[in-house]
């Protein structure tokens, strides 16, 4: 078949593609890094985008949904990622196409009752989770995961962690590793390790492309609570349900309260459906009756009040702030 593909750079070329896409009922999402179209002759037949490593809105015309044209635009972009030297990505579809996408040797990771997400088989997702918890050194069974971004960490997070070192056995952080924050992972990373190098039995580790990724939660950063993000809120939690649990043999998660921020409220809500009472929740540390947090101190570093920021945070978080580098985040 007369086969062409079309980046879409042009309006007309986005418009042909969002008209497809909302013939077929699809969801919309502006978070892409290129769409392109697939043309039968001068025929608009099929869709497809991608952000980052993240394959999504793939629709395809009607009247040719029959002719595994989803495998030729699979193929493309396939093609297009070796180029790039992309070796691990996903897919996202709608959970009543799920069928066809086992047929193309992608792997299901998990779905909920709307969405799937899907991956090649370049380093799975239970190969990747079973490596990096084969590398921990545990002290015992009571075993807790934490997911946090600690952008920066503050003496709020700080006090999470030391109560779930309290009890028990071993605590794993798993730090969200996605780097859309204003410290980088690397930064938050060696705060964090620093920050808790007196709790022996605390673990820090990379979330992995699974937990708040453009993977599993691409509107997490936009801080909104929307009918896309309940439903992004759902697989992350489920795949941290039925992967992260077994994989590093949890015997709770641990949260702190959000009384501030209405999008980690609802996700801290979707936690207490989906974990049940394997989820902990500890009122958050609060100082002179203000919730201590992360958004607080990056508000204070733009006003320079850096006597202020001490009483918010580990020391070693402050020395970081006070130092050119930290400084240079908020010119």
């Amino acid at each position: 078949m007369a086969f062409r593909f079309v980046h879409a750079t042009t309006s007309y070329e986005k418009e042909m593609a969002l008209h497809l896409l909302l013939s077929r009922g699809l969801m919309i999402d502006d978070h892409v890094s290129e769409t392109i179209n697939l043309y039968l002759y001068d025929e608009c037949v099929g869709t497809i985008s991608y952000d980052e490593n993240v394959i999504k809105m793939i629709a395809i015309k009607e009247s040719h949904e029959k002719e595994n044209l989803t495998g030729v635009l699979l193929q493309y972009v396939m093609r297009l990622f070796e180029s790039r030297g992309i070796g691990k990505y996903f897919l996202f579809t709608p959970v009543e196409n799920e069928a066809i996408f086992r047929e193309l040797n992608l792997k299901l990771v998990s779905k909920t009752d709307r969405i799937a997400l899907f991956e090649n088989a370049f380093h799975p997702i239970d190969q990747t989770l079973e490596k990096l918890a084969s590398s921990l050194h545990y002290h015992g069974n009571r075993r807790a995961g934490i997911v946090m971004n600690c952008n920066p960490i503050t003496l709020g997070h700080l006090f999470l962690i030391e109560t779930c070192a309290k009890e028990n056995d071993d605590v794993i952080i798993f730090l969200v590793e996605t780097n859309r924050s204003v410290f980088s992972f690397d930064v938050r990373f060696r705060l964090v390790k620093d920050a808790t190098k007196h709790l022996p039995n605390v673990h820090v580790i990379p979330s992995t492309s699974y937990i708040i990724s453009p993977a599993t939660f691409p509107t997490y950063f936009l801080k909104e609570v929307s009918e896309a993000s309940d439903l992004f809120i759902k697989l992350d939690l489920t795949i941290f349900k039925e992967h992260f649990f077994k994989a590093f043999h949890l015997t709770a998660r641990y949260v702190g309260t959000e009384p501030i921020d209405l999008a980690t409220a609802h996700y801290n809500d979707q936690m207490k459906i989906i974990f049940g009472p394997s989820l902990k929740i500890i009122d958050r540390l609060t100082f002179n009756r203000h919730v201590i947090s992360a958004s607080k101190v990056r508000e204070l570093m733009k006003q320079k009040a850096y006597d202020e920021v001490k009483k918010w945070v580990p020391e070693v978080t402050y020395q970081f702030l006070i130092s050119d580098e930290g400084k240079a985040l908020f010119l």
